[in-house]
């Protein structure tokens, strides 16, 4: 059974970029339509950098905000951020921990960056490890971008609807982590082509050399119908892989 799938590139920064660009040619050897990319502007980008940034976007390739830094602050960390960082996140989950104040300023100057670097700015925001932290979904309305992606699904930032989607990661580098992937890919990947999806399939730049590389490939291969993120919202129309 065919379903519909949206494709995502993340932790894009300038030390990522040849894996970035291994992950697109096998996009593309796949037919896979263009990736929404999901940059971490706080990375020290230069306009070498900047410049092949500009080139992905110009093939297609969608921007999205995430985080600044992509690491989680230092000093004191609730309880759950423990957790959170044991199971799931390591040292990534730059919101937790954090107050809504400064969660918003975080996300107000990512949005800022792309526009004073010249590159187009983003309606996506994804938190780094999916974790929103102290914010509230009924929160969003006031910050800049106009979807967020959270572990759930996509939020709308203005009514703060949430459209749960399944979601498939790579990002294996313990046997741990391989096999733990593996049931939730499957789980998800049913789910998805039973309720017609969409999938999200998320890749992390030094997934083509974990233990998962053979799984990424096979599922990219996959003849999925490939969305943007205002289609999943309910704007628009599967674009079809030739």
């Amino acid at each position: 059974m065919k379903g519909h799938a949206i494709v995502s590139i993340h932790d894009v920064w300038p030390e990522t970029l040849e894996k970035v660009l291994r992950i697109v040619a096998l996009l593309e050897k796949a037919d896979v339509p263009p990736a929404t990319l999901l940059v971490v502007p706080g990375r020290g980008w230069e306009s070498v950098s900047l410049g092949v940034l500009r080139d992905l976007t110009n093939r297609g390739h969608r921007l999205a905000g995430h985080g600044w830094v992509h690491k989680a602050p230092r000093g004191r960390r609730t309880l759950f951020h423990r957790a959170h960082a044991l199971l799931i996140s390591r040292n990534e989950a730059e919101h937790l921990s954090r107050s809504p104040q400064e969660l918003a300023h975080l996300i107000q100057k990512c949005h800022d960056w792309f526009s004073s670097v010249d590159l187009p700015v983003p309606e996506l925001y994804v938190p780094p490890a999916w974790a929103l932290g102290a914010l509230r979904t009924s929160e969003l309305s006031s910050l800049p971008f106009r979807w967020y992606e959270i572990l759930r699904g996509f939020v709308e930032a203005q009514t703060g609807r949430i459209r749960w989607l399944p979601l498939a990661g790579f990002e294996a580098d313990t046997t741990f982590r391989k096999v733990s992937l593996r049931f939730w890919n499957g789980l998800n990947t049913f789910a998805a082509r039973s309720l017609r999806g969409p999938l999200r399939i998320s890749i992390h730049p030094h997934d083509v050399d974990l233990l998962m590389s053979a799984d990424l490939a096979r599922m990219v291969r996959d003849p999925w119908s490939h969305l943007e993120e205002s289609e999943i919202m309910g704007n628009g129309t599967p674009s079809k892989r030739i």
